[in-house]
């Protein structure tokens, strides 16, 4: 039976790679989300990526629902890196 084992040293190939195919990855899936569900896709993505920096009022309005997720993942954070695992 195969045993997993820690690597020694991280790949900087990966630790670069990783978040950009995560990202490709997620517009893929919305793309084909889209398409399922009948939207034109190219116009919700844009909606979804490009406009919420398109002026003052979209920035502040995504800071206005970024700051609780941020707060939250900041929390979780330090809960997990303190082994602490009661998130309720």
């Amino acid at each position: 039976m195969p045993r997993l084992e820690p690597r020694t040293e991280r790949s900087k190939v990966l630790l670069w790679t990783t978040p950009l195919l995560a990202a490709v990855m997620t517009v893929i899936s919305a793309y084909a989300l889209f398409v399922m569900i009948g939207v034109d896709p190219i116009k919700a993505l844009g909606h979804v990526i490009i406009d919420p920096f398109s002026s003052s009022y979209a920035r502040s309005e995504l800071l206005v629902k970024a700051a609780p997720l941020a707060l939250i993942a900041l929390g979780l954070s330090l809960g997990f890196r303190a082994n602490v695992w009661n998130i309720g």
